[in-house]
């Protein structure tokens, strides 16, 4: 894949963000068997994404959140995220994107999200930077955490984890979005409880070029490779610059 491949990608991104938003404020969702969201907008971008992927990479496999299994087997796997933070677009809410990560083996390779309304396009490329639009970024450089910084949260942090942060907690409502805002160096970490490699593969692939990791709450490294059957986390995770989420580690805790 060479830098006019990825603009491509880049251009199915902004594709399937112009039919989200065709829907935003105007969308009806269905709950799915697993009581997550599911919208008309869900569907008819993951189908899009499908064809384009389909038609320009036939060597490839693709995985995607809205049924798509195909050949997830090859090299190269692409998981698809048509509509990161359903739950928040179907709410009104203004944080949720398009998620399109291409792992190699098993493991995060390249990332696209597309946050619509924000119009910020998070990318990294073959030579392993990370970019907001053009411009290069890079997680937080290692230093003591203040009262005004924050990571980011799941919704139900007050139900299944003790914490002791210093600083701030944000819930997002969009997992990708969580990654991109760390990879941004705006956030320390961030911690995952649920996802996906639909969720993930793309953030991960963008954190890992801006200078990030994650690491199990149990101190494990992350291994994607298990979650290629469509299967979760084995554990929460933590995400951020290296030094931050060992630290984080010691003040986040399952109830």
């Amino acid at each position: 894949m060479n830098d006019s491949d990825l603009e491509e990608v880049r251009s199915w991104a902004r594709e399937a963000g112009a039919i989200a938003r065709q829907y935003f404020n105007n969308v009806v969702g269905q709950r799915k068997a697993d009581r997550s969201w599911v919208t008309e907008a869900d569907l008819r971008i993951e189908r899009m994404l499908v064809e384009r992927i389909s038609a320009r990479y036939p060597q490839h496999g693709i995985i995607g959140e809205e049924l798509t299994h195909h050949e997830i087997g090859r090299e190269f796997l692409w998981a698809l995220d048509p509509l990161d933070g359903t739950g928040a677009f179907v709410a009104g809410l203004p944080l949720w994107g398009v998620s399109l990560g291409l792992l190699r083996q098993g493991l995060p390779y390249l990332g696209v999200i597309y946050l619509p309304l924000l119009n910020d396009c998070y990318w990294c490329d073959i030579a392993g930077a990370a970019f907001l639009n053009e411009h290069p970024i890079s997680v937080i450089e290692p230093r003591e955490w203040e009262s005004e910084d924050w990571i980011a949260v799941p919704s139900n942090i007050h139900r299944r984890f003790a914490i002791e942060f210093a600083g701030k907690v944000r819930s997002l409502g969009c997992i990708a979005a969580s990654l991109c805002y760390v990879a941004r160096g705006n956030a320390v970490g961030a911690l995952i409880s649920r996802a996906a490699i639909w969720d993930i593969a793309a953030g991960m692939a963008i954190l890992s070029a801006a200078g990030g990791g994650a690491i199990g709450l149990s101190g494990q490294a992350l291994d994607t490779t298990t979650m290629l059957g469509g299967g979760g986390l084995p554990e929460p995770i933590l995400i951020g610059a290296p030094t931050h989420v060992q630290a984080l580690r010691a003040v986040i805790q399952l109830r």
